[in-house]
C-alpha cells in the first residue's frame, strides 16, 4: 500500500481529498496532512510518505520551496494541486519533476488518475527486489522507515559495512551481476543484496568485528574480478564499518559518496576521495535551453546565457570527457526544444550529425565547442524569427479550440500540452505572449461566459450549470462567478446584474 501526505492551507480541501477519494481502490492511504509548509516539511521527513499532494501557497513556505528542500531527503513523488495558474509556477513544478500540476477545480476521477500515475512513478523509481525478510528490513532501515525487531537475524552480528555498485552502461547486466554476487560467501558472516534498477547495495554482516577488515579485502578483490569480467560496466563505493544495523545509514552515505566520485571521475578507487575531489552533480540546463529559443529576445542575453553555461561546466573541474559530454547534452536539449516548437523541423533538416555532432566530438577544447554552439543557436534563432508568427498563431488556435471543446472538464497544463504536442512551459509562455492573457485566466473567462449563456437561455439548475462549466463544487463556482461578474448566479439569471 502506498502512503500519501496532503499539504494545503484550506481545511475543506484536505477534508475533501480525504473523504472523497477512493483510497482503498487505489491501494493508498493518507498518513498525514498539514496546513503549514514548514510543518509539512517536518512531518514528511518523519512519516516518509510515498506520495505528497501539495498546494502552491501556504503559510511557512510554498509548495515549490517544500519540494526543493525535500529533494534528496525523501523518496516521495509530488503532485501539485493549486488554484494558482501562473505558468511560471507550473513550469517550475515540471522542472522539479512533479507528477502533474492540477488546477482547482478538478474532478475526483482526475485526481485519482494522477495518484495512480504517482504510484507508478514511485514504484518505477524504487524498483527494489528482495529475496529475504532481512533484505526487506534492511531496505526499510536504510530508508528510515522501520525499526529492527529484537529477535531478527541481523541482531546476531557485531559489525556491518556497505558497498554500493552502480552500472554505468548496459543495464541488462544488472541481473547477471546480481546472480554472481549472490554466490559469494562471507566467512563468519553473511552478504545481503538490495537491487534497485541498475544500483546494487551490498550489506555485509560479521559475527566477529575483527573479521570485518579481511572481509572488506575479499569483497573488493571479488569486485575487481567481476568488473573486469563484465567490461568495467560499473563502479563501486566502499562504506565504513559500523557496529550496529541502526548505524548503517552512516556506512551507506560514505559508500554513496565514494561511488558517485568513482563514476564521475571515470576511475575506480578503493580508498575514500578527499573532500576537494567530491563534486556535486551538474545542474540541469534545460531551462537555459528553453530561454535561448523561446523567451530571450536580446542577442546580448543569449551570449550571457551561453557564457554562464560554459562557466558552470568549467568550474566543476571535471575531466575533458565529462565536459564534452555535458556540452553535447546541452546542444541536444537545444535541438529537442526547437523541434517541439517547429514540427516540420527534423534532425536531418538541421544537418545535426555532420554540422553539429561531428564538430562537437572533434573539438579540441571547450571554447571551440561553444563557438560551434553559438553558430547552432544563431541558426535556430534565425529560422525562428522568420517562421514564429505562422506557428504561434496556429498553436493559439489549437489551444483555444481545445479549451472550448473541454470547458465541461477539468483542464490541466499537462493534458493541454499533450493535445497540442508541445511542452507545458511553451504552451503557457506562447499563449501569454500572443494574447496578453494568462492561459488559465482565459479558461476561467470562457467558463464564466458559458455559465452566463446557460443562466440566461436555459432552465438548468445552478449546480448543473456549474458542472457543465467544469466546476464540481457549486460553492466554488459561485465564488468565481461573483468575482468575475459582480453578481451571484441567481441574481444574474433574474436580471439583477452589476457592472463588472
Amino acid at each position: 500500500m502506498y502512503t500519501v501526505f496532503i499539504a494545503d492551507d484550506e481545511s475543506k480541501v484536505i477534508n475533501g481529498l480525504i473523504n472523497r477519494i477512493h483510497w482503498d481502490i487505489l491501494d493508498t492511504c493518507v498518513v498525514g496532512y498539514s496546513k503549514n509548509g514548514r510543518e509539512a516539511e517536518e512531518k514528511i521527513l518523519e512519516l516518509k510518505p510515498n506520495i505528497v499532494i501539495t498546494d502552491i501557497f501556504m503559510p511557512g513556505q510554498t509548495g515549490l520551496q517544500l519540494m526543493e528542500k525535500l529533494k534528496g531527503r525523501c523518496d516521495a513523488v509530488f503532485i501539485i494541486f493549486s488554484a494558482y495558474s501562473e505558468f511560471e509556477y507550473a513550469r517550475e513544478a515540471m522542472q522539479m519533476d512533479a507528477v502533474d500540476y492540477l488546477i482547482k477545480p478538478v474532478n475526483i476521477s482526475e485526481i485519482e488518475d494522477t495518484i495512480k500515475k504517482a504510484a507508478e512513478k514511485f514504484r518505477y523509481q524504487k524498483g527494489i527486489h528482495f529475496q529475504s525478510e532481512e533484505e526487506y528490513l534492511l531496505q526499510n532501515l536504510l530508508s528510515g522507515n522501520e525499526s529492527l525487531p529484537h529477535d531478527n537475524l541481523l541482531c546476531q552480528y557485531e559489525s556491518f559495512f556497505i558497498i554500493q555498485l552502480k552500472l554505468t552502461a548496459a543495464p541488462e547486466l544488472a541481473d547477471p551481476i546480481t546472480a554472481k554476487i549472490r554466490t559469494w560467501s562471507v566467512m563468519e558472516g553473511q552478504l545481503f543484496l538490495l537491487k534497485e534498477n541498475t544500483k546494487l547495495t551490498l550489506v555485509i554482516a560479521q559475527k566477529d568485528i575483527q573479521m570485518a577488515t579481511s572481509a572488506r579485502k575479499r569483497i573488493i578483490s571479488n569486485l575487481k574480478q567481476l568488473r573486469t569480467e563484465f567490461g568495467e560496466s560499473f563502479y563501486w563505493g566502499l562504506g565504513c564499518i559500523v557496529d550496529s544495523p541502526k548505524s548503517l545509514s552512516k556506512s551507506l552515505l560514505a559508500a554513496e559518496e565514494m561511488q558517485e566520485y568513482c563514476a564521475f571521475s571515470l576511475s575506480q578507487i578503493d580508498g575514500s576521495p578527499s573532500d576537494s575531489l567530491l563534486c556535486a552533480s551538474a545542474p540541469a540546463r534545460i531551462k537555459e535551453a528553453e530561454n535561448l529559443l523561446l523567451i530571450v529576445e536580446e542577442e546580448t542575453e543569449v551570449q550571457s546565457i551561453l557564457r554562464q553555461v560554459q562557466e558552470d561546466i568549467q568550474l566543476q573541474n571535471n575531466s575533458a570527457n565529462i565536459m564534452k559530454a555535458q556540452t553535447i547534452d546541452f546542444a541536444y536539449q537545444l535541438r529537442i526544444q526547437f523541434e517541439l516548437s517547429y514540427e516540420d523541423i527534423s534532425a536531418v533538416f538541421l544537418d545535426w550529425d555532420s554540422k553539429i555532432m561531428s564538430p562537437l566530438l572533434s573539438a579540441p577544447n571547450l571554447d571551440c565547442m561553444f563557438d560551434i554552439l553559438q553558430e547552432f543557436v544563431s541558426c535556430l534563432r534565425e529560422y525562428s524569427a522568420v517562421n514564429k508568427d505562422r506557428y504561434k498563431q496556429g498553436h493559439i488556435s489549437r489551444i483555444k479550440q481545445y479549451i472550448l471543446d473541454n470547458l465541461n472538464c477539468s483542464i490541466n497544463l499537462n493534458d493541454l500540452a499533450s493535445q497540442i504536442n508541445r511542452n507545458p512551459s511553451y504552451i503557457s509562455y506562447i499563449f501569454k505572449q500572443e494574447t496578453g492573457q494568462n492561459l488559465f485566466d482565459y479558461i476561467t473567462q470562457e467558463r464564466i461566459k458559458r455559465a452566463k449563456h446557460l443562466l440566461k437561455n436555459t432552465d438548468l439548475k445552478v449546480v448543473d450549470i456549474a458542472r457543465e462549466c467544469g466546476y464540481e463544487d457549486q460553492s466554488y463556482f459561485s465564488q468565481v462567478f461573483k468575482k468575475y461578474t459582480g453578481s451571484t448566479a441567481g441574481s444574474f439569471r433574474k436580471g439583477e446584474e452589476y457592472l463588472k
